[in-house]
């Protein structure tokens, strides 16, 4: 990215809106029913809660998102069009927004999903690390959906037993990225300003405050 490039303005990650499968039964009147499979019902948090997953302050609309990342095998470290740190998982449903800080004016992100009751968090934590983890000391290029291009380094960020915390460093433009992951929801987080170092840290145990108490909605 330039030096007199115009700071990316506010962004959001592309939602994507899965179908639920479905298996035919037979009732009591002899009529077939369409019922949720056990393997595609969201549980303990539902498809319709997704957006809840969201801060309060996320809103939504379309920005310079990162679409293409080179190289491929880093792309979940940066790409927040159908970001794949998500999408790899197989969620149900998927959704984003975004923010801006008013001190720094930094661009927060937030990416969720709500994946079927059979999700392992622990095991989506422990993939999420070890696609960051090979990529660090790896200098990728990300082009956004307006066409710019930049190189970024990536590099570790500090270490936390409940997030996945990496960073994205250019000289122009750097970010401070989270990844959380409980139950069966996942929610992903870059900040990005020119002088980076937002407490993304922060923002991680917000997000997995909010699917814990997501989790525990008595119906």
């Amino acid at each position: 990215m330039t030096a007199n490039r115009t700071p990316r303005t506010a962004m959001i990650a592309a939602a994507l809106a899965l179908t639920m499968c479905g298996c035919t039964r037979v009732v009591d009147s002899g009529e077939p029913s369409t019922v949720p499979s056990p393997a595609s019902t969201a549980a303990p948090i539902s498809e319709l809660q997704v957006n809840d997953l969201l801060s309060k302050r996320a809103g939504h609309g379309d920005g310079d998102l990162f679409s293409v990342v080179d190289p491929e095998r880093c792309a979940g470290a940066a790409r927040e069009v159908d970001p794949p740190l998500l999408q790899s998982l197989g969620p149900l449903t998927s959704t984003g927004g975004h923010w801006m800080t008013e001190v720094g004016r930094t661009v927060v992100e937030e990416m969720v999903a709500v994946y079927p009751s059979g999700f392992d968090p622990v095991a989506a934590m422990r993939s999420t690390r070890a696609t960051i983890e090979s990529c660090v000391g790896t200098t990728i290029t990300v082009t956004t959906l307006d066409g710019d291009v930049d190189p970024f380094e990536v590099q570790a960020g500090a270490e936390s037993p409940t997030a996945v915390l990496w960073a994205l460093r250019n000289p122009d433009w750097n970010c401070d990225n989270a990844f959380v992951a409980a139950h069966n929801a996942a929610i992903e987080i870059t900040t990005c300003s020119r002088s980076g170092g937002h407490d993304v840290a922060a923002l991680a145990e917000q997000a997995r405050q909010r699917i814990e108490a997501l989790a525990n909605v008595v119906a």
